[in-house]
């Protein structure tokens, strides 16, 4: 794929049939935190506030709220506080005391924990103004996964559904689940991330579960299996935000994660961040989830390719056969 914009998906509108929003994640390294929120506001104005020293907000832009923090989980301010009670640290030295500690872990960290940069919801016929973000953080020195070999910085998209109805988000789901060994193979997802445990892929038994045409469940029945299968937030497409969106209970009392925040929104986290060796990685990132999008919508060739992949899965021979993945292509180019 070699287009250099971001296409629109079939469906532009949402449940409420307002334009349907998406939000980025973009983790890289190489940028001091002000120098990031200086490029945001140069392009989208607003204003800087300093939540910690490594946590920033630009508010007040066209868009919304950018959020710019060191990914990196102790520096969190209230965690920190919390660790701060369990020592008895007495109240008036806390603040010193968090910036003091805030300070050596960052200088430490920034070398092998990224930035992350997490933009509003963006409508979808307004995201080629990412083009210029991307643009201007590779200018300054941004650096992307394929830096070095100890980053495996990702680029996670969060497109809003179109819709609630479970027979729509299990036609999407199938979709990804069809496409996900041709997403990896085209978007050249780098060998340290996966393997990490953030994008472990689905387990077999449980693509065979769903891809078959027999698979019909309710809502609750399709939010219960996912979670049997799927306790955790690090797989390549998280429904966890999702179904917290939708049924937070049910969600809570299986998995007790506060990173885990209720969206309605596909969490998509398979791509990697280039955004210092491929010019609109952004986009790139963006149109092969299109494809998802675009399969879902056609029912016929959802139905064929879910049966050719079951065969695929099955057959103890495939292994010396044409790959999936260029299977798949030849299925998307016909």
């Amino acid at each position: 794929m070699t287009v250099d914009t971001f296409l629109l998906p079939p469906r532009i509108f949402n449940a409420k049939k307002e334009e349907r929003k998406v939000g980025f994640e973009i983790e890289f390294s190489g940028l001091k935190i002000g120098q990031i929120c200086g490029i945001i506001v140069d392009i989208f104005g607003g204003e800087i506030r300093e939540v910690t020293p490594f946590k920033y907000k630009v508010t007040n832009t066209e868009y919304g709220t950018f959020n710019v923090e060191l990914d990196f989980r102790f520096l969190k301010e209230e965690l920190l506080k919390e660790e701060l009670e369990k020592l008895g640290v007495v109240k008036e030295d806390e603040l010193k005391f968090i910036r003091h500690i805030e300070s050596l872990i960052g200088t430490v960290s920034e070398t092998v924990v990224p930035y992350e940069i997490a933009t509003p919801p963006l409508p979808v016929h307004a995201l080629a103004v990412l083009d210029g973000l991307e643009e201007k953080l590779r200018q300054n020195g941004a650096l992307g996964t394929r830096a070095s070999l100890l980053y495996a910085f990702g680029l996670h998209i969060n497109p809003e559904v179109p819709s609630f109805e479970v027979g729509v988000l299990l036609r999407y789901f199938r979709a990804f689940l069809v496409l996900y060994e041709w997403l990896l193979h085209t978007g050249r997802t780098d060998i340290l991330r996966r393997l990490t445990p953030y994008i472990s892929p689905f387990e077999d038994v449980y693509v065979v579960m769903v891809l078959d045409p027999s698979y019909t469940p309710d809502l609750d029945t399709f939010i219960d299996d996912y979670l049997y299968y799927n306790p955790t937030r690090n797989r390549p497409l998280d429904l966890l935000p999702l179904f917290k969106y939708m049924n937070e209970k049910k969600v809570a009392s299986v998995v007790n994660d506060p990173r885990v925040n209720a969206r309605p929104t596909f969490h998509y986290r398979l791509p990697d961040c280039r955004i210092d060796t491929e010019i609109h990685n952004l986009a790139h990132a963006w149109n092969r989830w299109v494809e998802v999008e675009r399969l879902a919508e056609d029912e016929i060739r959802l139905a064929q390719m879910s049966e050719a992949y079951l065969n695929y899965l099955e057959d103890p021979f495939s292994v010396f056969e044409e790959s999936w993945a260029e299977k798949t292509a030849r299925w998307l180019a016909s």
